[in-house]
């Protein structure tokens, strides 16, 4: 017989009070050390395509890496935006905060987050070219703390010729270079880059699955907006937020007059188009703002110029909304007819048939539709007729099981890619 040995009720006492924490603790040095990534996200909330990149490619996290902590550093963010992230997304841990080139932040939640992330990720936008001072002190943070990074679904606009050698430098130290246009993926291997994975990949953007139909269908039954019976269309203007104080290329303070001949020729296109829609089939247009300071804009350059028979079927989207009710309203529209690129993606990613107008002003990021095979429905709204948007937005309205039949194919380019590329994150994760 064995004997036990006798354990007195001081000391039977004390286990019993430490027998949780001891559990936990056998329970957690059972499990292998959890990776982390810190996502670096949310650069506007004025726009709809600035605040969807966030939760779409925390989605792709979420969905092809469910294992890895995920922490965001948001740039900006609102009330509004940061409680539909943390109802979608309740694990994912936000912080906030500055980072200098030393990997030093500006507060120890912050500090904690970067220090203990075993990859840095960039997400979509297009922050790396001449137009403005690219972020390179992430590149330098991450350098000098030997943290590799990822540059994910990015344009890359070009930069000015001195500085070309100097970017390519940098950006041959990220792990991963993800374009989300060919064009820009053709650029970099033009400057020399040598980014070990160095590839085409679709912005995060289309990874979007929030949504908030209750604001979207009372919205929708106010303006009398019948699901599938509305296209939406969106306006970009070569024009400031009022107000605004600061200028950029492509958001002028002060419109010179070829930016308002542009405008002009701009929303004359997109007038016809609404003309001919609303006679033509008698179904609404909602004009769609992607950015709030468009709502203006919408309504003195499109709304208020539309002949009287046409002015009743549109309604001019006011106040802004967060892109889970946007993407509500999308959902339930036959098409989304737009300047901007990031309304055709979310379209796309809740099932819509989408046209991107697009202007070569705005950047190379418009081929990121031709390279997931929807070349069809981009167009030059500079030197296209506005007879070819109607065209096709009719072929669209009168074909819908074949439009649609579009979208998925699209998006399942869009997914497979977009599963492929965190895979090539996950062994970038694994050899840390």
């Amino acid at each position: 017989m064995i004997h036990l040995p006798v354990i007195n009720r001081r000391l039977f006492l004390t286990l019993l009070m430490l027998s949780p924490l001891l559990s936990l603790t056998t329970s957690q040095a059972a499990e292998p050390g959890q990776k982390t990534i810190l996502m670096r996200s949310g650069w506007q909330t004025v726009n709809i395509g600035d605040i969807g990149h966030t939760p779409g490619t925390l989605r792709y996290l979420e969905t092809y890496l469910p294992d890895v902590k995920v922490i965001l550093w948001l740039h900006k963010t609102t009330d509004e935006v940061t409680a539909m992230l943390q109802k979608r997304f309740p694990n994912v841990q936000i912080v906030q905060g500055k980072l200098n080139a030393r990997g030093k932040a500006d507060n120890p939640e912050f500090q904690k987050a970067f220090d203990e992330s075993d990859l840095f990720l960039y997400n979509s936008g297009m922050h790396f070219n001449q137009f403005w001072p690219p972020p390179i002190y992430i590149i330098e943070a991450c350098t000098v703390t030997n943290k590799p990074f990822c540059l994910y679904g990015q344009s890359f606009d070009g930069f000015a010729p001195a500085d070309e050698a100097k970017m390519s430098e940098l950006l041959s130290r990220a792990a991963a270079i993800y374009t989300r246009d060919v064009e820009s993926f053709y650029y970099l291997r033009k400057i020399g880059v040598t980014s070990p994975s160095l590839a085409f990949g679709p912005d995060g953007c289309f990874g979007i699955d929030v949504r908030d139909d209750a604001k979207a269908d009372a919205y929708l039954k106010a303006h009398d907006l019948k699901p599938k019976e509305f296209i939406t269309v969106t306006l970009r203007s070569n024009t400031p937020k009022i107000g605004a104080k600061k200028s950029t290329s492509m958001n002028p303070a002060n419109p010179s007059k070829e930016d308002l001949a542009q405008n002009e020729l701009w929303t004359k296109k997109l007038r016809e188009v609404i003309t001919d829609w609303v006679r033509k089939t008698g179904k609404k247009v909602l004009l769609a703002p992607e950015v709030d300071k468009e709502i203006i804009h919408a309504k003195t350059m499109i709304l208020d110029k539309l002949p009287e028979d046409v002015k009743p079927f549109v309604v001019n989207r006011d106040p802004f909304w967060n892109v889970d009710e946007a993407a509500s309203v999308y959902a339930q529209a036959i098409a989304v007819v737009s300047m901007e690129p990031h309304s055709c993606i979310i379209a796309l990613a809740v099932g819509t048939p989408t046209m991107h107008l697009a202007s070569p002003r705005h950047g190379l990021k418009r081929w990121m539709f031709r390279d997931i095979g929807l070349s069809e429905w981009l167009f030059d709204i500079d030197a296209d007729p506005a007879s070819q948007f109607t065209a096709a937005l009719l072929k669209i309205d009168a074909k819908p099981e074949l439009a649609k039949s579009k979208v998925n194919r699209a998006m399942h380019t869009v997914n497979t890619r977009s599963q492929e590329m965190i895979g090539e994150l996950k062994e970038i994760l694994n050899q840390q």
